[in-house]
């Protein structure tokens, strides 16, 4: 889980560049790939990730993309990238990475980000563009024709109606069940549990509430 902190690591002088952020987190995983020795213990642990995500608050407020963006590299000042920069350049990075390991007979690393719990629609259509899934994403609800493309392209969206609840929407406002009468690839998921959830099972939390309001069997 990638946060999207830039200005705070920038502001502490930990980082001077997006690039560096960038570097900090890809060039390990290049490096183990080549070579596995290099980093034993990253090595095991790649083995059992299966998604690279995403997140921080999506209601901040940021300013839009344009085709006058810096690069990385260039990316020098205090202000944070909007969430389709940060979402572009992990997936470019993670795309060459991942046909790296294709290439040599390791497992492979879906981008599954955070996006569409708050904040501006257009980080659907960033997601739509380049994730395989999506945490979250009750915002569809305000887009019809995003939510028909991701229909279309079934990419998956795991939802966590609890944790909305306590942050952002109504349980009884939440799309989920709507989402699943239309055929979208949905999938109920915890977030937060040890915030949101009130006993060991989180995940059985979700099934049990969602199963108690209609229409869900």
């Amino acid at each position: 889980q990638i946060p999207r902190l830039y200005n705070v690591y920038q502001q502490m002088g930990i980082v001077t560049s997006f690039q560096n952020l960038l570097d900090n987190i890809f060039l390990p995983l290049f490096e183990v790939t080549i070579d596995p020795a290099s980093h034993p213990q990253l090595h095991v642990f790649l083995k059992q990730v299966v998604g690279l995500d995403l997140v921080d608050d999506e209601s901040k407020p940021e300013r839009r993309p344009t085709k006058h963006m810096p690069t990385p590299e260039e990316w020098t000042n205090v202000f944070n990238p909007a969430f389709s920069y940060y979402a572009y350049y992990c997936y470019a990075n993670l795309y060459t990475l991942n046909k790296l390991r294709e290439s040599k007979g390791m497992n492979t690393i879906k981008f599954r980000p955070h996006a569409g719990e708050a904040g501006d629609v257009d980080h659907l259509a960033a997601t739509f563009l380049l994730c395989h899934s999506i945490s979250h994403g009750i915002n569809l609800r305000k887009s019809p024709v995003l939510q028909y493309l991701y229909y279309l392209g079934q990419i998956g969206l795991a939802m966590s109606p609890l944790s909305n609840n306590s942050l952002f929407l109504d349980y009884h406002r939440n799309p989920f069940p709507m989402f699943f009468q239309r055929g979208l690839n949905v999938s109920l998921s915890t977030d937060d549990p040890l915030q949101i959830h009130l006993t060991k099972e989180p995940l059985v939390e979700e099934y049990s509430i969602a199963a108690s309001v209609p229409p869900l069997s």
